[in-house]
């Protein structure tokens, strides 16, 4: 990236700025939230997300360096400062081909324009400048077990200039891939330490986009799971798409839900989460004579499947006080339902930060209020496909358990999958973690 493009970068800077001062203000209690990049050039788009996707994951190894050069806890600093600073540090140690003089110089022009006063820019300015000082050289391989290395996502590194990561081996984690310490913590507990360890550096990855049931195409690259390819990262997806038009955007452990399905022969399915309706896709195509019902709580989401029912024959989307008023006329309830994403992080960063043990039980009384809700809609024999993309076995087993023991329902089946691919792994073997489970009413 030469010199002459910093009018533009700077703009990305900006928006990124801007935008990360909103989650500095929300954090640890992020949750997704579109960035801004209307108006910017394609390329600029690409960085101001990268500079925000950077920050997101590598928040605490961006603080714990900060931390270096900071007075004051980080906690304390103006929101505005520390967007600043994860802005800055996630270009200098996360991206490449960014000059370190336009880094600090638009970083800087930035917080003074913000009217934060001179104290505020010498700050970040002195801060930036000791991250540079602290970062090394290179180094070809990191393993995140090391004080004075940090891993990227590539599976490379900066080798530090001193040792700055916690003696203590589950903190040391914790910086070195921005997860909560109570997340690892909680693995530890239910995977053990290998599984854990592994989990956490998945989670630096840079996940692909995925496809599936897509074609021979130069663009795409066979994945490791048969049935699946990898998009060419200079590939455009919607061409893709368009000369695939039966293919689906879906890493292979999300599709391997549906399938358990097959052979129920049900008349009316009723996908009561169904989000964008990438799983009601794979539905109405495996089983065409059934009546599938979607429905979601997200108003945005829900235009989105009356969108596919327009397109799809067999589907219908409903509104949720319609799902409701279903009693007694569902074969099939599926239920994808919300979750702590903990088994895709590389995909959804901002949640690494806020799991702790009273938002996972928050969210086990909202799944089993789904679920008791979705009860009623059933046929007497019927069946619950029930998924998450959660690692946790309070959100998964648990749950069948909760239906065995309350309710008399039996598992017919169910599966947990680990998520695959470490930094520096080839794309082709990357996976998502998540859990599905077929259950008998």
């Amino acid at each position: 990236m030469s010199d002459s493009e910093s009018p533009t970068t700077s703009t990305a800077r900006d928006v990124a700025c801007r935008h990360l001062t909103e989650l500095a203000r929300m954090h640890p209690a992020i949750f997704p939230r579109s960035i801004p990049t209307g108006g910017l050039e394609p390329r600029d788009q690409r960085l101001a997300e990268a500079i925000v996707n950077e920050a997101l994951a590598r928040w605490e190894t961006i603080t714990t360096l900060a931390g270096r050069a900071l007075r004051n806890p980080w906690e304390r600093i103006d929101a505005p400062v520390q967007a600043a600073l994860l802005s800055g540090i996630s270009q200098l140690l996360f991206l490449d081909r960014v000059p370190d003089h336009a880094v600090v110089g638009e970083t800087v022009e930035w917080i003074k324009r913000t009217g934060a006063g001179r104290g505020a820019t010498g700050l970040v300015n002195a801060v930036l400048r000791r991250v540079i000082e602290l970062r090394g050289e290179p180094v070809k391989q990191a393993d995140g077990r090391q004080r004075d290395q940090i891993l990227r996502s590539n599976g490379g590194g900066w080798q530090l200039t001193e040792d700055v990561f916690n003696e203590d081996p589950l903190i040391r984690l914790s910086e070195q891939t921005g997860h909560a310490p109570s997340l690892l913590e909680h693995w530890q507990r239910s995977m053990g330490k290998k599984d854990a360890f592994k989990a956490a550096l998945h989670g630096l990855c840079s996940p692909p986009i995925i496809l599936h049931g897509a074609g021979r195409d130069d663009d795409l690259i066979p994945h490791d799971v048969p049935g699946f390819h990898v998009l060419k990262p200079d590939a455009r997806l919607d061409d893709v798409l368009a000369r695939h038009p039966d293919a689906l955007v879906q890493d292979s452990t999300t599709a391997r839900a549906v399938p358990m399905a097959d052979g129920l022969g049900p008349e009316v399915i009723l996908d009561l989460c169904a989000g964008h309706g990438t799983k009601s896709k794979q539905l109405a195509r495996r089983h065409p004579d059934s009546r599938v019902l979607v429905s979601d709580t997200d108003a945005r989401r829900l235009e989105d499947l009356d969108a596919l029912a327009e397109a799809v024959p067999n589907i219908e989307a409903i509104e949720p006080q319609e799902a409701r008023e279903l009693r007694g006329e569902v074969d099939l309830l599926v239920l994808d339902v919300p979750c702590s994403n903990t088994g895709v992080l590389p995909r959804r960063r901002e949640a690494r930060m806020r799991f702790d043990t009273g938002r996972l039980k928050d969210l086990i009384d909202l799944q089993r209020q789904i679920t008791a809700d979705g009860l009623a809609t059933l046929k007497t024999s019927s069946h619950i496909l029930y998924s998450t993309c959660s690692l946790e076995p309070e959100e998964n087993g648990a749950m069948a358990q909760w239906l065995r023991k309350w309710h008399g329902h039996g598992l017919v089946e169910e599966h947990t999958i680990l998520p695959a691919g470490l930094p520096g792994d080839p794309p082709t073997t990357y996976r998502d973690g998540g859990y599905a489970a077929l259950i008998r009413t």
